[in-house]
């Protein structure tokens, strides 16, 4: 199950973390949040993720060969960057 995760920023939410096979970071900067900040998972259910802390735990046990996908563009990037 795949679950893309945000931040509020004022009155919108920046995507910063995807959970597909795996968790991983889809904004460079989402990594430098303090481990406190809290996500918001968009498109489904927490499922234990709620903060930056816990979405860096779930990376840490991400096998780093794990096939990662993604059937929905990363909102506001570019289509040619999204694999």
């Amino acid at each position: 199950m795949s679950t893309t995760f945000g931040v509020k920023v004022k009155d919108d939410y920046v995507e910063v973390a995807f959970r597909s096979n795996g968790m991983r970071f889809i904004n460079e900067l989402a990594e430098l949040l303090p481990n406190d900040t809290p996500v918001i998972p968009l498109d489904n259910t927490a499922q234990g993720v709620h903060t930056i802390g816990d979405v860096k735990r779930e990376i840490e046990n991400t096998d780093p060969n794990a096939k990662y996908w993604r059937t929905v563009p990363i909102k506001n990037q570019n289509k040619d960057e999204c694999t």
